[in-house]
């Protein structure tokens, strides 16, 4: 190999399209991969090798591997194909899929040209390896030198030449290897997450396209969602709209709500590859039993005619852009499947865990041996237990114990025996029956107003302990936003967001900062400072804090399609008391940037909870139920009752 051999292969590039497109698009690992895969898959690939270490620290040494059997390139379509940034494959070969010798054929995923880029979003140097009808060329991308390049130069597009490592004739099969290296990270990647969201991701994996993670095949059982569904439903080929577009999947709910390691609600995957990241549509309808059916809502559907024509994904691959046709017409479908299963899964849900009840011991044993009436009795109000929630044996056999010595007592037969005989519009009487089934709907809620308080008190332990439980403070606040306001009840926390502002402000970390929480929606990004509990902010943080939010929101305006808004709250003990302080924390405002005392955040808990306080009182003192009262006394021992009416 000659020595400037180099020159033979170059990359033509913007250096603001590399960081918005490598560095921000694909910041967590799995998404890095991901583009990979589904290289290999364009690739023809029958078999992808991914190799990530467990048994090493992250050092510099550290490399993850992507290897396929695919067609591999040669040098010539390595230079024009392979290192063209954004080449539509698609508009440039006039066709959508990729052919075998044998006419068998595939369609492809890819179709911006960018996924080459994705490695960097973790790692400064991506080392490929390809091999094509007996020749291979093996070559690096170095993101430093290509930065060190753009400075130089004095337009922001500049032409990169990689350097090549080797290259010749080789007796290996056809295929490709990646090898990512020099990471931006501490810690060690976690290759069960890594297999979790890729078995999610990508509906082609099986028999035809095998995946494997330290020589561990991921399956399609780890995605398929469907058999462990206790009600769905199904499409095939089903037409949505009047051009014909077509649609096949499931929609259903799972037996208990959906754990941690499971993303809740719909999936929509084009051409075997994830579109739309699962989501509920905006769906909060059917009362407030329809909505529980939310917390179990899992589906799938496949659309591959949203990949078809005009690219109706945003370039990240993980949200369909709803407002644009067909794809509109696809998201009303959705919706009215959900609102249809969200309406009907009450009924269903409470026939199904009633017969199930019926076969346990407990049952037999307390609610068996009533007479019709009393057993009728008992039925209803389980009934309505068992919709409620999934409880374990013995929690079912402290109720059916309860419910049994509550029908047998004369006085609770004669009230509702007097109840079903009174006239309909003896709305007096009618409260009372309704009062029994609404101490279970009051129970629920007190529960999560309890769990809510707990979350409160741990946040502040951990405020308190920040320097030793950062990354636990981190992952506290994005599983529990309503803490910072009562209406995030949902929001995801944005990692690539904190690490943008990590890498255009190096001196970001200071004693008075215990760190950053970025927390996202379709519409916003929300970007949260938390500073020290003794902390008072003055003029030069606000400066600063306006600062990060605007260079967000720059970043943002660049993308007119997907570019979302920027909130911004800082969290503090307090804030001088000046004038110039208070006018610019009024101003910040207006502006969407505000701040959150640790005092703010408290009251606002107080008074999101107060109200529902002062309901459960009335109601456990007009019911008179025995259970609610010791649920208050309860409270009032833990010091729930005190918070909430503003005591401690």
């Amino acid at each position: 190999m000659s020595e400037d051999s180099s020159t033979d292969l170059a990359m033509r590039f913007d250096l603001n399209v590399l960081k918005h497109l490598g560095l921000r698009m694909y910041t967590n690992l799995p998404a890095v991969v991901s583009e990979y895969v589904a290289n290999a898959w364009d690739a023809w690939a029958t078999e992808v090798s991914i190799e990530m270490p467990q048994d090493e620290s992250m050092s510099p040494d550290y490399q993850i591997v992507v290897e396929d059997d695919g067609q591999g390139m040669t040098r010539q379509e390595v230079n024009n194909e392979f290192l063209v940034v954004g080449r539509n494959r698609r508009s440039d070969e006039d066709k959508d899929y990729v052919e075998r010798d044998d006419g068998s054929r595939r369609k492809v995923m890819g179709r911006k040209g960018i996924g080459k880029l994705a490695g960097f979003g973790v790692a400064d140097i991506v080392r490929i390896r390809t091999v094509k009808d007996g020749e291979f060329v093996e070559f690096v991308l170095d993101y430093g030198e290509m930065q060190n390049q753009a400075k130089q130069g004095e337009d922001t597009t500049t032409t990169y030449h990689p350097k090549i490592v080797d290259e010749g004739v080789t007796n290996e099969d056809s295929g490709t290897r990646v090898v990512l290296t020099e990471f931006d990270r501490t810690q060690r990647p976690v290759a069960r997450y890594v297999r979790e969201r890729l078995a999610r991701k990508f509906s082609v994996i099986g028999d035809e396209f095998v995946v494997r993670i330290n020589e561990d095949e991921v399956t399609g059982d780890e995605r398929n969602l469907k058999d462990r569904c206790e009600f769905k439903t199904t499409f095939d080929d089903e037409t949505i709209n009047d051009e014909g577009h077509q649609i096949s999947g499931w929609i259903g709910t799972l037996p208990k709500p959906t754990p941690d390691d499971i993303e809740g609600g719909v999936a929509v995957m084009a051409r075997g590859k994830i579109a739309q990241k699962p989501i509920t549509f905006g769906v909060a309808e059917g009362g407030t039993r329809g909505q529980m059916a939310l917390q179990y809502l899992v589906g799938e559907i496949h659309a591959d005619f949203l990949d078809d024509e005009e690219d109706l994904i945003a370039t990240h691959r993980s949200e369909v852009m709803w407002n644009k046709y067909p794809a509109n017409s696809l998201q009303e479908f959705i919706v009215a499947e959900i609102k249809d299963i969200c309406s009907q899964w009450p009924k269903r849900r409470r026939e199904e865990q009633m017969e199930e009840l019926r076969s346990e011991e407990s049952y037999n044993k307390h609610i068996d041996p009533l007479d019709d009436r009393e057993r009728e009795i008992a039925d209803d109000f389980l009934a309505e237990l068992a919709e409620k929630g999934d409880y374990e044996d013995d929690t079912l056999d402290d109720m059916a114990a309860y419910v049994s010595s509550g029908v047998q007592q004369r006085s609770f037969q004669e009230l509702l025996r007097e109840i079903e005989s009174s006239d309909i519009s003896n709305t007096d009487k009618l409260v009372k029956l309704f009062d029994q089934y609404e101490v279970l709907d009051a129970m629920n809620s007190l529960r999560i107003v309890r769990g809510r308080f707990q979350a409160i008190q741990k946040f502040e332990e951990l405020i308190e302990e920040s320097d030793s439980n950062l990354q636990d403070l981190h992952g506290f606040v994005s599983d529990n936003p309503w803490l910072i306001d009562p209406r995030w009840d949902y929001l995801d926390e944005e990692l690539d967001i904190r690490e943008e502002i990590k890498r255009n402000y190096p001196n970001v970390d200071r004693e008075s900062r215990v760190g950053f929480i970025s927390l996202g929606d379709a519409d916003t990004i929300r970007l949260v400072d938390i500073r020290q509990t003794d902390h008072t902010i003055d003029k030069n943080d606000l400066d600063e804090f306006k600062d990060y939010v605007d260079f967000l929101r720059s970043i943002q305006n660049m993308d007119p399609v997907n570019g979302r808004d920027i909130e911004g709250y800082i969290v503090a003990q307090g804030s001088e008391e000046t004038r110039q302080v208070n006018q610019e924390i009024r101003r910040m405002k207006m502006d969407d940037m505000r701040l959150r005392t640790y005092g703010d955040i408290k009251e606002i808990a107080r008074r999101s909870h107060q109200a529902f306080i002062d309901v459960f009182e009335r109601k456990a003192k007009r019911t008179e139920s025995q259970m609610l009262q010791s649920y208050l006394s309860e409270s009032e021992q833990s010091g729930l009752h005190d918070f909430v009416t503003g005591q401690i």
